[in-house]
């Protein structure tokens, strides 16, 4: 079908499988709007990143649209009218389903009405799928108020584990009747593989009714490893990895455990090459931050080290047998890493604790498996002052880069959660018989080429 346009719709919504063009359809519909600027909603700061970045490539002037988190827009409201909404949050300790209900208080007053009528022509809602209970409540009461359009996959719904959703069809589709369903897979298309996205379009029917996936009805594209203990995943897992790593491609994601972060982690430093797609809040960088912090003199030191052992490898005991050395005035330093140890050693600051860590990681025997975390923490120490407070410094930087979106490594790995919108040519799903139907349609939908799938039984998203 064409795809529909969002400026004609006043309150409805489009179901947008994945790759089938939801974001430029946002896109054009922001650069034909000659009205007021389009509220544009979303959920992530990653996800504002992105359509910020397609409207910059597209050329559409930024006059055109005020695109922002849905907690950030409840943020900007209750912040200005705090006895209209009856709250005022605390920056440092935000309680989101607080801020929400109060934003939902705010607007359902109708004292705002000519405001939001005044600042906005419309507002569509990115991603709906993954709106909770007071977020549909606060859509539905801007709705009221301006022209609504949402868009969203109940397919790709992952996100139920912060609270309920509302259900799509008794309650999002009664309120925003269904316009139209995106039934072109343009993110295979455009790479010469219109018939493997008409594939994981047809797909969808089966997920949707608990029947699940058949991989072997699945065209060359997608290659099945059957592994039924773990002799046999370790044998799939090293050959997809082989081959993974001998194909000239850019990008490719490895989608692990969605409820052991551990095991990614794992896989990450055991495969050279393949880094840690990170929660965007890192909490691990957040808790050594506060570590080292509370750390003086030489136990400063030993705790900037357990940290690089948490994101690198070679950080082992033989390493800290040959610092304990050079600590001990046995040994001399030999090479850039071990003279700023020496130099930190000598001087506990934080800028010497970055160059140590600096050094390490360019090291040609280590593997850095967690850069995220390592950078963050790197430019957090270099803004640090000696009596300063590093963990105030590295949220900081955490923030200063979850505002800028997420950087994708070459060969990365996460859960589906954290996967979630981005895309590869290559994919590899190493347990994919523990994924339910929506987690295997986010995870097959990912990849642009191939896809190997490693799991016990060729039908996988089957709801038990």
């Amino acid at each position: 079908m064409s795809t529909p346009d969002i400026l004609s719709i006043s309150r409805g919504s489009i179901v947008a499988p994945a790759g089938c063009g939801k974001t430029e359809s946002i896109v054009q519909a922001v650069a034909r709007n000659d009205d007021k600027p389009a509220l544009v909603l979303t959920h992530t700061n990653a996800g504002v990143c992105a359509l910020r970045s397609r409207m910059t490539r597209a050329k559409v002037a930024a006059t055109k649209a005020r695109v922002t988190t849905l907690d950030g827009w409840c943020l900007q409201v209750v912040s200005s009218y705090p006895e209209l909404s009856g709250l005022r949050p605390d920056l440092s300790a935000i309680y989101y389903p607080a801020l929400r209900q109060a934003a939902i208080r705010a607007v359902s007053s109708g004292a705002l009405d000519a405001i939001l009528r005044a600042s906005y022509s419309r507002v569509i809602v990115d991603e709906y799928q993954d709106c909770d209970n007071h977020q549909h409540r606060l859509v539905v009461a801007i709705a009221e108020r301006l022209s609504c359009c949402v868009l969203g996959d109940p397919l790709q719904r992952i996100f139920d584990f912060a609270g309920p959703l509302p259900d799509w069809d008794t309650e999002v589709l009664t309120t925003f009747p269904l316009i139209a369903t995106l039934d072109e897979p343009w993110r295979w298309i455009r790479q010469g593989e219109a018939d493997f996205g008409r594939w994981i379009l047809s797909i969808r029917d089966g997920l949707e009714r608990g029947a699940g996936v058949d991989l072997t009805t699945a065209p060359a594209n997608l290659i099945w490893k059957q592994a039924v203990d773990q002799s046999q995943q370790d044998a799939a897992e090293a050959d997809a990895m082989a081959m993974l790593k001998g194909m000239s491609t850019p990008s490719s994601l490895i989608v692990g455990s969605a409820t052991n972060s551990e095991s990614r982690v794992a896989f990450a430093k055991t495969h050279h090459g393949v880094q840690v797609v990170e929660r965007a809040d890192m909490p691990e960088v957040r808790d050594a931050a506060h570590d080292i912090g509370g750390k003086t003199n030489l136990d400063r030191l030993y705790a900037v080290l357990r940290f690089a052992g948490s994101v690198m490898s070679g950080i082992d005991e033989t390493l800290a047998s040959r610092l304990d050395q050079i600590i001990a005035g046995t040994a001399t330093p030999e090479n850039d890493a071990e003279h700023a140890f020496l130099v930190a050693l000598r001087n506990v600051t934080y800028g010497n604790l970055a160059r140590v860590l600096e050094s390490w990681s360019k090291e040609s025997s280590r593997n850095v498996y967690r850069p995220d975390l390592l950078n963050v923490m790197i430019d957090g120490m270099r803004r640090t002052t000696e009596d300063g407070d590093l963990k105030a410094a590295v949220l900081e930087v955490r923030e200063a880069k979850r505002s800028k979106g997420r950087d994708v490594p070459t060969m990365g790995i996460g859960s589906t959660l954290l996967l979630k919108g981005l895309e590869a040519e290559r994919v590899v799903v190493l347990d994919a018989g523990s994924l339910n139907a929506c987690n295997a349609y986010v995870a097959l939908s990912r990849a642009s080429k191939s896809i190997t799938v490693i799991s016990s039984r060729s039908v996988i998203g089957r709801n038990p």
